[in-house]
């Protein structure tokens, strides 16, 4: 019975061997689980930081939106200003060539200043045909327009100018002959 029992207890002693083996290799598993739950937290850390900062870079994409947005509001704005300046521009032109129609015939009723207007007419034409050229540039470049706008003023200036020079000459011109006439008459 002694045998017996010595059997059993060894038996007994190789099912706790075989239990506390297997409870090893749980206890292994179990770390395993354990060292793979920590490299699992800390991938979501890293997810956690990653996404903080896609969102950031969100963030500073709808605020460079919102910039563009604005931008593309103060372009539209500046269009339109554009295009009323333009307007004016083509009013003016349209001012100027007809006051350059009045000087033609200012001219032209000036009999005796005709050489020295033909050339001032010659000038003005070629200043129609820079301004024409303006016009059709205008489209592109304003400056330009705003340029041979205030190139044309000045050369009306010029001749309104010398109207005024050439009115006095003839009124001074008049005038000595009506002198001349008066001293004639006295002297006869």
């Amino acid at each position: 019975m002694e045998n017996e029992l010595l059997k059993q207890i060894l038996a007994k002693l190789n099912e706790i061997d075989d239990i506390k083996t297997g409870l090893n290799e749980m206890n292994n598993r179990l770390n395993r689980m354990e060292s793979d739950i920590s490299e699992v937290k800390q991938d979501i850390i890293g997810m956690k930081e990653e996404i903080k900062e896609i969102k950031l870079e969100q963030q500073l994409m709808k605020q460079d939106i919102t910039d563009i947005k604005q931008e593309q509001l103060l372009m539209k704005q500046d269009i339109t200003d554009i295009k009323q300046e333009q307007l004016l521009m083509k009013q003016d032109i349209t001012d100027i060539k007809q006051e350059q129609l009045l000087m033609k015939q200012d001219i032209t009723d000036i009999k005796q200043e005709q050489l020295l207007m033909k050339q001032d007419i010659t000038e003005m034409k070629q200043e129609q045909l820079l301004m024409k050229q303006d016009i059709t540039e205008m489209k592109q470049e304003q400056q330009q327009i705003k340029l041979a706008v205030l190139e044309t003023n000045e050369r009306t200036k010029e001749i309104a100018a010398k109207q005024d020079e050439h009115e006095q000459l003839i009124h001074l011109l008049g005038m000595r002959s009506l002198k001349q006439e008066a001293e004639l008459n006295r002297m006869k």
